[in-house]
């Protein structure tokens, strides 16, 4: 937009957040039996395109563990991916809150919460 200040063109630029990181799929609580495979969705846009970091029960995920059959993995678009889901003490087992986090050098973006439950899991044993 062109715009007259004291008798001088001022050309108005306008402000673009396009840059800054925006999740456009969001995680959803799943349900799955032990030793199941079990998936996390996560995908988030933004450019430069933005990094996928975990949550888990608010805490970052290490996902850089070399035994992929008991961590969880990321996968190349940003989903969280477990090769066997394993119940065990609250700090261990797989089941908890999750939430994916995109960030890039524009911003920082975080996706809604999503559990994983674990079927027939006795609660009061765990």
């Amino acid at each position: 937009m062109l715009f007259l200040f004291q008798g001088h063109p001022l050309m108005l630029m306008p402000v673009s957040d396009s840059g800054l990181p925006r999740i456009v799929h969001h995680p959803s609580d799943v349900v799955v039996r032990v030793g199941s495979p079990a998936t996390l969705s996560c995908r988030a846009e933004g450019n430069p395109e933005p990094t996928i970091q975990w949550l888990r029960n608010g805490q970052p995920l290490d996902t850089d563990k070399m035994d992929a059959q008991s961590q969880p993995i990321v996968l190349p678009e940003g989903s969280l991916f477990f090769f066997s889901v394993v119940p065990g003490r609250k700090s261990q087992s797989h089941e908890a809150v999750y939430a994916c986090v995109a960030r890039n050098s524009a911003g920082v973006a975080t996706s809604r919460n999503a559990s994983l439950h674990i079927a027939g899991l006795n609660h009061d044993k765990v």
